[in-house]
């Protein structure tokens, strides 16, 4: 009975890798090459980036520069996101964007994205950015939905090829389960002179399997929370002790009285009351019904430390404020997901891990397709002789 179903997990093993392995290999590899695109691209769009700091360190205002980024492109689209820093020689980015949501393919369904650089003394342009073709956004739109854009067909294809590498991930663990006469060769490579390649790539296979599991199966879990709305909800339902909470309702604005600039008015009550920022975003929601979201973050990588404020877009009044002390368990989770799957949850040595976690579960499924290939060959080779 035990033999019966470890041939049974064997086949379900070999096939559904061999349906989900290029998923599979897309997805991790996509994912470790954007691991450290933030850090990369400080280096190799550093002429975009960063700016002289003149003597006289007055900065033009938030307003002014929304409106020269946004009268490159005749006014036609508004911003999507304002992004500051606290580094007094880098320059402010004002990205602009539209989409089509019933469009399929990235290309056409983002319509519209490039993104403004700006020099905060000057007012003048650096760059623009066609954002929509960049190389580490393009890498992103393929991990996230393998370039079809957000739809169905991509939201079924990752989710559904996620939850067979968790199920290769459990079923390849009870398959390695080792027999006290193999365990030694279970844990690490015991290879010869005379060792095959057939027999290094099993070990390879096998053995950084095993290393790499409990990673492997927070990557997929953490990625499932974006992929998979009905996971999403079930995670925050177990978190929450068996209750759906609903997010917190924004607040009605009370004031009655209309700014003229209200986007400088609200960018320096967010410095008032964080002036220790790392950087500042304000985003302008697709819903003109939403106010304008302005997250205030503390550190660098740590994307769960932030503070989320929402303004009123007329009266630039503060509405709400939400720290992450004061989410509930599943928001905390929520919060939490980004840095546990990118690795910045624990800062460079996380990342590294992540990195290289991300690129051995990209070899997985080759080194599982040559497992297969040369069985398969051994036997053909077998039957001719």
């Amino acid at each position: 009975m035990k033999q019966a179903i470890k041939n049974t997990l064997h086949k379900l093993h070999l096939w559904l890798g061999l349906v989900s392995g290029l998923v599979v290999f897309v997805v991790a590899i996509t994912g470790c090459i954007y691991v450290f695109s933030y850090d990369i691209k400080e280096v190799i769009y550093k002429d975009r980036g960063h700016v002289e700091v003149p003597a006289d360190t007055s900065k033009v205002s938030i307003t002014a520069l929304v409106n020269t980024a946004s009268g490159v492109f005749d006014n036609k689209y508004p911003f999507q996101n304002i992004v500051i820093t606290d580094e007094p020689d880098h320059a402010i980015s004002i990205s602009f964007l539209e989409i089509d949501n019933t469009a399929f393919g990235y290309h056409n369904y983002m319509k519209f994205y490039k993104t403004v650089y700006l020099n905060p003394y000057t007012g003048k342009i650096i760059y623009i950015e066609n954002t929509k073709n960049e190389f580490f956004n393009v890498m992103l739109a393929v991990h996230m939905n393998l370039y079809m854009g957000y739809n169905d067909y991509s939201h079924y294809i990752i989710a559904g090829a996620t939850w067979i590498f968790v199920f290769m991930l459990i079923s390849g663990l009870i398959l390695w389960w080792p027999k006290k006469s193999q365990r030694k060769q279970s844990f690490w490579f015991r290879w010869k002179k005379t060792s095959k390649w057939r027999r290094k790539n099993y070990d390879l296979h096998r053995i950084f399997g095993f290393y790499m599991l409990l990673i492997a199966l927070l990557l997929a879990l953490t990625g499932l929370m974006w992929a998979s709305k009905s996971f999403n909800s079930s995670v925050k339902w177990v978190a929450n002790g068996g209750k759906t909470i609903p997010y917190s309702k924004i607040s009605d604005p009370k004031k009655t009285i209309y700014q003229d600039e209200p986007l400088d008015v609200i960018f320096q009550s967010t410095l008032t009351d964080f002036p220790d920022f790392k950087y500042i975003l304000i985003r302008r929601h697709p819903k003109p019904s939403i106010p304008y979201i302005v997250r205030a973050y503390g550190h660098e990588t740590q994307n769960y430390k932030r503070v989320e404020m929402y303004y009123d877009k007329n009266t630039a009044e503060l509405l709400d404020t939400f720290y992450f002390k004061d989410k509930n368990n599943g928001e905390k989770i929520q919060a939490l997901n980004y840095d546990l799957h990118v690795g910045s949850i624990g800062g460079l040595p996380t990342q590294i891990l992540m990195f290289f976690a991300s690129l051995l579960i990209a070899s997985m499924p080759i080194t599982g397709i040559l497992i297969w290939y040369g069985r398969h060959y051994k036997k053909r080779r077998t039957r001719v002789k």
